[in-house]
């Protein structure tokens, strides 16, 4: 978790009142490369799980296998802003360069 992604996720799910879990998952559009999101979700049985400063990340197994660790940055400049994430392995050619809001 990169400084100023935590508070602003913190910042996000408090304004929505969500309480659940944050789920890092892949996203496939149908035209690019999948790009990896987040999205809000309940805790599997399966899942890898990780406190970070208070808020809890999930990941399922086959997923990590394909992306290994995951990094989250938060963008505010004028043109991008939200979540940015990237794998150490990454995805797609364009892994870590856009940014996304979290799915509810």
């Amino acid at each position: 978790m990169e400084p100023g992604a935590s508070q602003a996720l913190k910042s996000f799910l408090a304004d929505k009142g969500i309480l659940k879990p944050v789920r890092i998952d892949l996203n496939f559009s149908g035209c690019c490369d999948s790009s990896l999101c987040m999205r809000v979700d309940n805790i599997s049985e399966t899942d890898f799980t990780l406190e970070i400063d208070g808020l809890i990340f999930i990941i399922n197994p086959e997923t990590y296998e394909l992306v290994g660790e995951v990094t989250i940055s938060y963008v505010d400049e004028m043109k991008r802003k939200g979540f940015m994430l990237t794998s150490s392995k990454p995805v797609g050619e364009w892994d870590g360069f856009s940014v996304s809001d979290i799915k509810l």
